[in-house]
């Protein structure tokens, strides 16, 4: 009767919507596992982060919208990738910076990747009491000299990495992180996997799709990137 089970998305979805899937609210439920749908990737490099992800939001066999921003810069030390429900991945962002500006006037300094990511591993377990958000999240930055790639699972779980990718496309662009990233890329090395890796996934992922939004931030400052893609 938890988070997951059938009679729980019964009393929050609804019967009519518990038939094994449910892809217009942003998940695959199979055996009470959830798919976020869409996909983010972050990859360190020498001197920074590269976080990108792709614009396509889809609902059911429906592509609902070409040009979802899913990459957000907080500051000039922090951003985020996401992957999921537009309206959780968003309101989820908006508290994150209502808190931001909160702590950053009351400790005078910004906020690093860590301060950001336990706050949003902690809004993701409350969650799984008051209902669960359909999302998955990469933060990444710097903080203190020191590179992050900190990782959130719906259920608030945190995970540091390297280099992560999140959503229906993770499998097919972890392939491709894992057989190219290596330590010490350069800014420009990074983002051309980070590229490559979300031109794989767009390619083979239905779910994702419609262009590719990547931000560096580096310990020079930042830059946002747009790259367009065709479809048929």
């Amino acid at each position: 009767m938890g988070p997951g089970s059938s009679a729980w998305l019964e009393r929050r979805l609804g019967k009519a919507e518990v038939a094994g899937s449910n892809p217009a609210r942003g998940f695959i439920c199979k055996g009470c596992v959830t798919v976020v749908l869409a996909t983010a990737i972050g990859v360190k490099f020498k001197d920074g982060v590269v976080l990108a992800a792709d614009r396509r939001v889809s609902y059911g066999t429906f592509v609902l919208s070409k040009s979802a921003k899913k990459v957000f810069l907080l500051n000039d030390k922090v951003g985020i990738s996401t992957a999921g429900l537009p309206g959780d991945f968003q309101e989820l962002i908006d508290v994150v910076k209502f808190n931001m500006t909160i702590y950053e006037l009351d400790h005078e300094r910004k906020a690093s990747p860590t301060n950001v990511a336990k706050l949003l591993s902690l809004l993701l377990y409350q969650g799984r009491f008051k209902g669960i958000y359909y999302t998955e999240l990469i933060v990444g930055g710097v903080e203190g000299g020191v590179l992050k790639i900190l990782v959130l699972d719906p259920a608030g779980g945190l995970m540091e990495e390297k280099f992560a990718a999140v959503g229906t496309g993770a499998q097919i662009a972890t392939g491709i992180l894992e057989r190219r990233y290596k330590d010490n890329l350069s800014g420009d090395e990074a983002l051309k996997l980070a590229e490559m890796s979300m031109r794989e996934a767009i390619s083979r992922d239905a779910l994702s799709g419609d262009g590719i939004d990547m931000l560096l931030i580096s310990k020079s400052g930042t830059k946002v990137i747009y790259i367009p893609l065709k479809t048929a």
